[in-house]
């Protein structure tokens, strides 16, 4: 339970126009489950020592209501900022002194106000935020006492944004980045 939430309404006036409040809403419920599972494949299938192969995965499923409140519309709208699905997986492939990673992670469509306005204003403080997927990649090799990794964040350059800001350097939607390549250099001592 998460009484006395504070949140964005669009609060309708006299003279026709509607303007962005933030404040006390209502009273919200909100439960899920997560389940996260991490499988090592070698034992699973008596796979060969020098190679390493895991699979993992981690799912939420939220669901988030308001279940009270004194403004107009807002009782049965889900809760803003809550994505119903969170879900991350991949395999890890591990040989001798190199391990590579491939990860998919997928977020549902969530809300930025407690009136669950799907289209933004001239803001664009309020809104939906899409669903979105990225894919990312990465590769580890240890060479004695050095670490040298190099990866791929959003390998297939998605466009997705996850968060709309109300002040700098906003307001408006601030996208997420492109596809970025990194690379890594340890000195282990």
């Amino acid at each position: 339970m998460y009484n006395d939430r504070i949140a964005f309404i669009q609060r309708p006036y006299i003279d026709g126009s509607v303007k962005n409040e933030k404040g006390n809403v209502g009273n919200a419920k909100i439960f899920g489950q997560e389940l996260l599972v991490n499988f090592n494949l070698n034992k699973l299938f008596k796979l060969n020592s020098v190679l390493r192969l895991n699979y993992f995965v981690n799912f939420s499923h939220i669901e988030s209501r308001y279940i009270e409140s004194q403004e107009n519309g807002i009782e049965g709208n889900k809760v803003e900022f809550v994505p119903k699905i969170n879900l991350k997986t991949g395999v890890q492939l591990g040989y001798k002194k190199i391990k590579s990673e491939l990860q998919y992670t997928f977020i549902s469509n969530q809300f930025t106000d407690a009136t669950n306005s799907i289209e933004s204003d001239l803001s664009g403080v309020i809104g939906e935020i899409p669903a979105y997927n990225i894919l990312d990649i990465s590769c580890l090799y240890l060479l004695n006492q050095f670490k040298i990794e190099l990866g791929i964040n959003n390998l297939l350059n998605t466009e997705y944004f996850t968060n709309r800001a109300t002040g700098y350097p906003g307001p408006g939607i601030i996208p997420s980045p492109t596809r970025n390549i990194y690379l890594t250099l340890e000195f282990i001592f």
